[in-house]
């Protein structure tokens, strides 16, 4: 078994334009506390995350309420939009894509056939209608894991973790995702 870690780090990676970057200060200290404490602060979309549905959906549920079975099971990378389609309708319910992002027609053949969708770029959609492709998918229960860090897996299938935190009335959550490969 091989573990492939494909969560950015939280503090190094770019936020999304316009979104607050993350910050960590040392509140306590070994030498004059006794221990170390670490207070950090983050938006709920920075780095590796999931988008909850009320991020773009309204009356959507939470980060908090966001189906943990989504989150973890077998699944599909893949650098081809086209294969990923063809995965959906083969019945793969998780798909991971590699330098590909989603249109709204696109999203719109893989809304009722995934559970999951993700992406290693910074958000889904493009900049000229970002909302178009996260209230279609959020809108029908996919969850959407964003900035992906896929340079270390290969296309084929794995056993995907990525479990949000549990965030009441938060609209995302920070993961850290892995790919599990037999």
């Amino acid at each position: 078994m091989k573990i492939i870690d494909i969560t950015k780090e939280l503090f190094s990676t770019s936020p999304f334009p316009g979104d607050p970057a993350p910050s960590m200060k040392l509140e306590k200290t070994l030498e004059k506390d006794g221990y170390n404490l670490t207070v950090f602060s983050a938006c709920a979309h920075n780095s590796t995350h999931i988008d909850a549905p009320c991020h773009f959906v309204s009356g959507g549920s939470t980060a908090a309420d966001i189906e943990l079975d989504k989150c973890v099971g077998k699944c599909v990378v893949t650098d081809n939009i086209g294969s990923a389609i063809e995965y959906a309708e083969r019945g793969e319910k998780r798909i991971l894509l590699k330098n590909v992002n989603v249109t709204p027609t696109q999203a719109e053949r893989l809304a009722s056939r995934i559970l999951l969708l993700g992406i290693e770029g910074e958000s889904f959609g493009s900049d000229s209608a970002p909302g178009a492709v996260h209230r279609t998918l959020l809108g029908a229960g996919v969850v959407l894991l964003e900035n992906l860090d896929l340079s270390a897996a290969r296309c084929g299938e794995y056993f995907l973790f990525a479990l949000p935190l549990k965030m009441k009335g938060s609209d995302g959550s920070p993961v850290r995702a892995v790919l599990i490969e037999e």
